[in-house]
């Protein structure tokens, strides 16, 4: 049995998420990234700490990057400030994947019409039947009624941990550093901000590893100019809902606050820069 749910309930946080963006006129703060994003950090909470419209653009780190960008990247505008919490696995993903390649071909039924976007196509319809197999289990289907979506789009109330985090498959790390596709295409997103007065920070993910190749992470992040610690918002096993990249809502409060912490430093350090010129 095949169950499209879960590739159409992508779809359906896309839609919504797009919707939100174009129909805020006002400066904003963009969360983009996959369900890391989404599970992780609260921005109804963000959006009350720092009095501007905040959204959580997180979806599923399989769509791609650039899938990510067809639909938000439009709606984006000066003065806008996007934060780039990008699962590790997006530097290395091809930017149009599985489940872009899946929408697009069992929802939208569209496949011909953007099959040059995609690159070893016999592999993801594999992968997308056999996570439309493994997604038909009562388990799955009733976990995603679970969570409720905020119009800022966050999930919230998972308030439990469905999975024991030493029996979770672990981040799949290269074992060098290496320039991908996806780097080059979020090098140049960040270039086109810049050249339109949209400010980007890119930030390490909400996740959960038992060891972190930091030297291999901190590659990634002066490929792009930018001296992050990864493990920022790394997650304690007690924190984990169900995934490496899904935080609980204990570890949502805690991430949550260390970002409204990072954001207001981030504030005052721009204002004294202005203040020093």
């Amino acid at each position: 049995m095949f169950n499209f749910d879960s590739i159409r309930n992508m779809e359906g946080l896309l839609a919504k998420k797009t919707m939100m963006l174009a129909s805020c006129d006002e400066e904003k703060i963009v969360l983009l990234g996959g369900s890391s994003v989404l599970y992780g950090f609260n921005t109804d909470d963000i959006q009350r700490s720092l009095g501007k419209p905040v959204f959580n653009v997180g979806v599923n780190v399989g769509l791609g990057f650039r899938y990510l960008l067809d639909s938000v990247e439009p709606h984006l505008k000066p003065g806008d400030q996007i934060l780039l919490p990008l699962e590790f696995n997006q530097y290395t993903n091809p930017v149009y994947y599985v489940f872009g390649f899946g929408i697009d071909t069992f929802i939208y039924r569209q496949y011909w019409r953007n099959r040059g976007k995609y690159k070893q196509k016999w592999k993801l319809l594999l992968i997308s039947l056999k996570h439309a197999k493994s997604s038909a289990t009562p388990e799955k289907l009733a976990k995603r009624k679970v969570a409720t979506l905020t119009e800022t789009g966050c999930y919230l109330g998972l308030n439990t941990q469905l999975r024991d985090p030493d029996s979770l498959k672990a981040i799949p790390f290269p074992e060098t550093f290496q320039e991908t596709n996806a780097m080059k295409e979020i090098a140049a997103f960040v270039k086109r901000c810049k050249e339109d007065n949209i400010r980007v920070t890119l930030l390490p993910p909400v996740f959960y590893a038992k060891e972190v190749p930091i030297a291999y992470l901190e590659k990634i992040y002066a490929y792009f100019g930018e001296s992050i610690a990864p493990d920022l918002f790394q997650l304690d096993a007690s924190e984990v809902y169900d995934s490496v990249y899904h935080a609980n809502q204990a570890g949502q409060t805690r991430v949550t606050n260390r970002l409204i912490q990072l954001l207001e430093d981030l504030k005052i350090e721009r204002n004294e820069k202005r203040y020093e010129k």
